[in-house]
């Protein structure tokens, strides 16, 4: 039985050519695009193409003509000579055109090839204008020419028009390449007028800061958008406008430049103090101490986006490291996303970042005395956990991926991470408390000795406590490493193994817990391990601590679920384009697993107690990214399991569940700790520089540090300066959670150590020095306290 028919009629033979030839010309232009990155277009007409070029044939033929202009007379560089203010006698370039516009009717007014040509010479007069004022104008210029057309030199040294794609850069999309056309958007994105120069890029619709040298001293330079006006102020200590920037109604876009109390140049021509002259896109604007910049449209916190460029349409993506780790979302692939042209709105301020990549990278620069490796920023919001802004200057371990997707040995900064894990599993260990001393440690707890090249040392940091005991409050403040290797020992043996301490007892293996007084092992006989000195994977794997770590951070201390994991799509949690689309996010754009191993693979049986020491201190196989490690100290310190998220909050606020850390008896005094921290801990003086910059004095802190010379060379190296903070409010007492404000890491480590001496406190000068007013500056745009 045949089903239902249709009368299919074919086109008539003119229709059927037509469609060839356009099957025909775009399955060119895409196999092009494969072959070389560039389209250019075999049409099987050549003559009947070029003839009807306009607006709507330029995309299917542009690169064609562009390509054979040149030798077909289309237009010629007509070289023209000028004179520099330095006297430099230089050659610049006229487009004349030789075709007939009548043939060729892009060529006449109003059409594409002729608005090119005009564009193309108009930029070549006014930079020989800026060449005259100042000579090295005209070389600095030469890359922002705004046209098509680019000039190349012959084997004879004759001017010609380039055919290299490099000096395009821009290419024809063909339809048949099946891309997402819609864009990757940061927190802040918005489109408007900008300056763009050669280091800097300044938008005109946000408030703007940047510093330049002047007479040997930096100098503050800044931008303030108004309703009607942008006002710069540059060179001016009594905040007298240098120039003012006036707009047309609700258009963004700039009308008016007006001098303030010093000249001004817009397109080489000098504007006198108070006077005003019209500005239009295109115009290159010079004001002291500033490159000359160009005024143009800016596209800030777009980061990928299809934009028609000198007339094609390409994909633009703008993805400086840091920002680069969102470059993959720029092509989300196949699926449900491929048919939607909606876009991908991701949690950081893109601007934001670069300031604080720009701080991050200068202060590296100006005052590091050792070599980094790499140092790195992450800062996220309390509690619904979207990151506001990253930074990452240095060299990257994987070519193209950020390190801040990598795990990193975070040295004592982990130390209040560990002790949250396990004490929401044993909070009878709250309690503990051992003598304070200095020195080489080898035994802890009384249990028996590590070797010598297992021993690590445990200095007091803050001074002896009164009553000549570390609990966990000082533990934290102080970062005593002794108590961090009892702590998560006594986490991985079995209750009942410690004997109550006699009143003659005075052997170093005493120790505090539950008001009583113990001490450790009589004899290595009574040792619990499977073997001397050791711990097997069931005791490892089955611990509080283990058990801990997995349901409060949810992170696993076995190699083998680790491997097996190897990277997670946490931060891309709830990810989807803005018309509801639900992304994946691709393979490459997923960090690696945090890895808190408690065995050093999946092969091994069990650890040694030594290197379980190291473990305690953020040594060893205890590595996290810093996503994962902001992440666990903003779970702490919120008593929220809340995660860490690129993409954005949906509109219904996010209130992560309780963690239920703070029905812990224990908590407020590790609060205590963290809180101590900045004020007269490790980080001393954090939390005061923090409260003249009028961030709140709320500041929780722990800082880390690992100098270790590998066993193996210098490639086998460690020094490291991290530093975990979180600044906020409070429902109440100073040991409750933070109900919101921002949580954070600083990370640096060095290519080598110091030949003598302590590494230096980096991340400290960086916090107290540019993280503070940074935070000042943006905790409102970053809205961690609403309404506070």
């Amino acid at each position: 039985m045949s089903g239902p028919t249709t009368d299919r009629r074919e086109p008539e033979g003119g229709g059927r050519g037509l469609l060839w030839a356009v099957a025909l010309l775009l399955g060119t232009t895409a196999a092009a695009l494969v072959a070389v990155g560039w389209a250019v277009v075999d049409a099987r007409d050549e003559a009947e193409v070029r003839e009807g070029l306009d607006y709507d044939g330029f995309l299917a033929s542009l690169d064609e003509l562009l390509t054979r202009a040149g030798s077909d007379g289309l237009v010629r560089f007509e070289p023209l000579e000028g004179r520099l203010a330095d006297g430099r006698e230089v050659t610049w370039d006229s487009l004349v055109v030789e075709a007939d516009p009548d043939r060729y009717p892009s060529l006449r007014p109003g059409g594409f090839l002729h608005d090119q040509v005009e564009r193309y010479n108009r930029f070549q007069r006014e930079r020989l204008a800026l060449g005259r004022e100042r000579a090295e104008w005209f070389d600095r210029l030469a890359p922002y020419n705004p046209s098509v057309f680019r000039v190349d030199r012959d084997g004879e040294g004759a001017r010609r028009l380039s055919r290299s794609a490099e000096a395009w850069s821009l290419r024809v999309r063909s339809p048949f390449e099946g891309r997402w056309g819609g864009e990757v958007r940061a927190r802040d994105a918005r489109r408007g007028a900008g300056l763009l120069g050669p280091g800097v890029t300044v938008s005109l619709r946000r408030p703007t800061r940047l510093f330049r040298t002047v007479d040997g001293r930096r100098q503050r330079c800044e931008f303030e958008p108004g309703p009607m006006e942008v006002q710069a102020f540059c060179l001016s200590e009594q905040r007298v406008p240098q120039a003012i920037f006036r707009l047309a109604g609700d258009d963004p876009t700039p009308r008016t430049a007006v001098a303030g109390w010093t000249d001004l140049w817009v397109d080489g021509d000098r504007v006198s103090s108070g006077d005003s002259v019209p500005v239009r896109e295109g115009s290159v604007l010079q004001l002291d101490p500033l490159e000359p910049m160009l005024l143009g449209e800016f596209w800030d916190g777009i980061l990928s986006s299809e934009q028609w460029v000198n007339g094609r349409e390409r994909r633009m993506s703008d993805f400086a490291p840091p920002l680069d780790l969102f470059a993959p979302l720029d092509d989300p692939g196949t699926g449900a996303a491929a048919a939607s042209d909606a876009a991908v709105e991701v949690s950081v301020h893109a601007g934001a970042s670069r300031e604080l990549t720009a701080s991050l990278a200068d202060f590296v620069e100006r005052r590091m005395d050792l070599p980094v490796d790499v140092a790195m920023v992450v800062l996220a919001r309390i509690p619904d956990g979207e990151i506001v802004a990253v930074a990452e200057v240095g060299r990257r371990v994987s070519p193209g991926r950020s390190a801040l997707f990598e795990p990193v040995a975070p040295g004592s900064a982990v130390k209040p991470l560990v002790a949250a894990a396990l004490l929401s599993r044993r909070p009878d260990l709250g309690s503990l408390r051992i003598p304070a001393r200095s020195g080489d440690v080898r035994s802890v707890l009384g249990l028996p000795p590590v070797p010598a090249r297992r021993a690590f040392e445990s200095p007091l940091n803050c001074g002896m406590p009164d009553d000549g005991w570390i609990g966990l409050r000082d533990f934290v403040r102080c970062s005593s490493n002794e108590y961090a290797a009892s702590l998560v020992t006594a986490g991985l043996l079995p209750e009942g193994v410690w004997r109550r301490a006699g009143d003659g007892d005075l052997r170093v293996g005493r120790f505090r817990l539950g008001g009583s007084t113990w001490s450790g092992l009589r004899s290595p006989s009574e040792w619990p391990g499977e073997s001397a000195g050791r711990l097997g994977r069931t005791t490892l794997l089955t611990s509080p601590l283990a058990a801990g770590l997995g349901a409060l951070f949810d992170v696993s201390p076995d190699p083998v679920v680790v491997d097996r994991t190897r990277r997670t799509d946490g931060v891309w949690r709830d990810l989807r384009l803005t018309d509801g689309t639900p992304l994946t996010a691709p393979l490459e754009a997923r960090p690696s697993v945090s890895r808190p191993l408690l065995l050093a693979s999946p092969a091994r049986e069990d650890t040694e107690l030594g290197l379980l020491f190291r473990w305690s201190v953020g040594a060893w196989e205890n590595r996290w990214t810093l996503l994962g490690l902001t992440e666990a100290f903003g779970r702490v310190v919120s008593d929220r399991r809340m995660g860490l998220r690129f993409s954005r909050t949906p509109a219904a606020a996010v209130v992560p569940e309780s963690a239920g850390l703070s029905e812990g008896a224990w908590y407020p005094e590790l609060m205590a700790g963290l809180r101590d921290v900045g004020r007269t801990g490790t980080a001393r003086g954090l939390e005061e520089a923090w409260s003249r910059d009028g961030l709140p004095r709320g500041v929780l802190a722990k800082t880390g540090t690992l100098a270790e010379a590998g066993e193996a060379g210098r490639g086998d190296d460690l020094f490291i300066k991290s530093l975990l903070f979180a600044a906020g409010e409070t429902a109440g007492g100073p040991g409750e959670p933070l109900t919101c404000g921002v949580v954070g890491a600083v990370y640096v480590r060095f290519a080598d150590g110091p030949a003598r001496g302590a590494l230096p406190a980096a991340q400290l000068d960086f916090a107290r020095e540019r993280l503070g007013p940074f935070l000042q500056d943006h905790w409102e745009t970053f809205g961690v306290c609403p309404g506070g």
